[in-house]
């Protein structure tokens, strides 16, 4: 049973999830649990002490991937994984090496009666390191878990809270499976342990909503239903059609299974109605109407949205006005200077042909000026057509140049040449704008301030805003996209909320790396042709 649970949790969390790591671990977990629990049912299913070390050795090559992806799924859900790349290596190399052993007898020898069973593993002298590595795995990574699940808040603490229940559960339990190898008699516990790190990891996915699959969890649990009910009534509607055609009636028994595939097609969708209902009551709390409810709920979350982006735009038109005020009167000092010595140098033809040459380019440059900061002002849905990403970038640093002066902070173009991409030119110009007003309220006192563009492989353009500032402390990376956090006594923490909506909103990815002191560094991933996100 146990392995049966593993195996389909795992396989739902894959189909969900086929790009997202922190899926694709979680359901691996679950599948080496299940291919663990297998090899020990079949263990104690085949008879003659060869065939029991055969499923032995199936079972512990599961076993050996379960603390591997178990730390793995812990740094991906943390979004750590990137940064912990030497040891996820790390582990890895070693499950592959434990793999290896397990092939010898270095790691298990032989089986023989063990306390309540009837073989059990005899370990070779590679397995103790076994053992203290999958102790060191568990402890570790229910370490990160307790110290990230400390440092959250809201629907993101209830999630984590779920998965440091099921974690320490589970390696407890499981702790208890090494115990009848050094001959200690202590009930074996991960039986017991196991199904209930599923359940919990279950309910943490229908209840809080860990990795967003409680859709493809309701609707498996309802297809489940169908096939056991619709089964059941296929196999007694054919047995009673046949009877009545072949003793009653007399016709051809073949008319019985084509009389039965007609009935199944009229009854088939009512049945998934009521099917549907039912576990919605049992395991939804009766929210019958949840695809209704989900496009309200998106619905509802576009025009909240739409709000946080203008309120967002005119927060930073503000900073912007401040830092162009002195553009502006740079060429209003240029007119005011000409329209002051006019009245004397009426009849100097030079002087005429110099005015008419300064004060209408002075006056078009503070008309574009204003454009911008207007433009840059005005609400916008999303509306995606072909956008030149460098054009937006180097309209974005248009407009931050004067405040990069005042403050003396270099600024540093690293653009490549990039496709065009399909997205929304001037919400991307406001997540970039963001960007580059964090770097420079992170620099104060000067600094650098580099933007770069690059083609990502064949889907992917990629940009960096990275900055030579504060930076910011480890302990605030996870919470830094979260509406209305910040660390500034005048920030709105809505800046970086924005950035992270834009960019996922066009199908996209973004990082941060930072170092206290040293600076901050943004790598966004946006996909040539996106798949929009809700």
């Amino acid at each position: 049973m146990t392995s049966l649970a593993s195996l389909v949790l795992g396989l739902f969390v894959f189909l969900k999830g086929k790009d997202k790591l922190a899926n694709v671990t979680l359901g691996g977990v679950a599948a080496t649990i299940g291919l663990w629990c297998f090899g020990q049912f079949m263990g104690e299913m085949v008879v003659g002490r060869g065939a029991v070390l055969f499923w032995t050795r199936v079972g512990v090559a599961g076993a050996i991937f379960i603390p591997v992806l178990f730390m793995h799924f812990i740094f991906a859900l943390l979004g750590r994984a990137d940064k912990e790349r030497s040891k996820i290596y790390a582990v890895y190399g070693a499950g592959m090496f434990f793999l290896i052993m397990d092939l010898t007898p270095f790691f298990v020898r032989d089986v023989g009666p063990a306390p309540g069973f009837r073989y059990y593993p005899q370990p070779g002298f590679v397995y103790p390191f076994f053992a203290a590595f999958v102790a060191a795995c568990f402890v570790y990574g229910f370490w990160r878990l307790f110290r990230a699940y400390r440092g959250s808040a809201g629907e993101r603490r209830n999630q984590l809270l779920y998965m440091v229940l099921a974690s320490l559960i589970g390696f407890l339990g499981g702790l208890t499976s090494f115990l009848p190898i050094w001959g200690i008699s202590f009930p074996v516990l991960s039986h017991f342990a196991l199904p209930l790190y599923v359940l919990i990891t279950v309910y943490a996915i229908l209840k809080h909503h860990l990795l967003d699959i409680s859709v493809i969890v309701r609707e498996g649990l309802i297809y489940s239903a169908l096939t056991v009910l619709f089964a059941g009534f296929y196999v007694l509607a054919v047995l009673t059609m046949n009877y009545l055609f072949s003793h009653l009636v007399g016709f051809n028994p073949a008319l019985a299974v084509l009389l039965v595939i007609f009935i199944s097609v009229l009854v088939f969708q009512p049945l998934r109605d009521r099917v549907q209902k039912l576990v919605d009551r049992i395991f939804f709390q009766g929210e019958f109407q949840y695809i209704k409810t989900i496009h309200d709920l998106s619905e509802e979350n576009r025009r909240l949205f739409r709000s946080l982006l203008q309120a967002d735009k005119l927060a930073a038109l503000g900073t912007l006005s401040a830092g162009m005020a002195h553009e502006i009167k740079n060429p209003l000092s240029s007119i005011k200077g000409m329209t002051q010595v006019l009245e004397e140098n009426l009849n100097d033809p030079d002087f005429i042909l110099k005015f008419q040459d300064i004060v209408p380019r002075q006056i078009d440059r503070i008309n574009g000026l204003i454009e911008k900061l207007l433009k840059s002002g005005q609400p916008q849905g999303l509306s995606l057509a072909e956008v030149d990403l460098n054009r937006v970038i180097e309209d974005v640093l248009g407009l931050i140049e004067a405040q990069c002066r005042k403050q003396g902070v270099t600024l540093v173009k690293q653009l490549s040449a990039v496709p065009r991409i399909m997205g929304d030119a001037e919400q991307l110009s406001q997540a970039l704008m963001n960007l580059a007003l964090n770097a420079l309220q992170a620099m104060p006192a000067g600094g650098t301030l580099t933007i770069g563009s690059w083609r990502q492989g064949a889907e992917l353009v990629g940009v960096e805003v990275g900055d030579t500032g504060t930076g910011i402390p480890e302990e605030k990376l996870d919470r830094i996209f979260d509406p209305f956090f910040t660390s500034r006594d005048e920030g709105t923490g809505m800046g970086l909320a924005v950035v992270y909506r834009v960019i996922k909103e066009h199908g996209g990815e973004i990082q941060v790396e930072s170092r206290v002191g040293k600076g901050t560094r943004f790598s966004l991933w946006l996909s040539i042709r996106p798949k929009r996100s809700v």
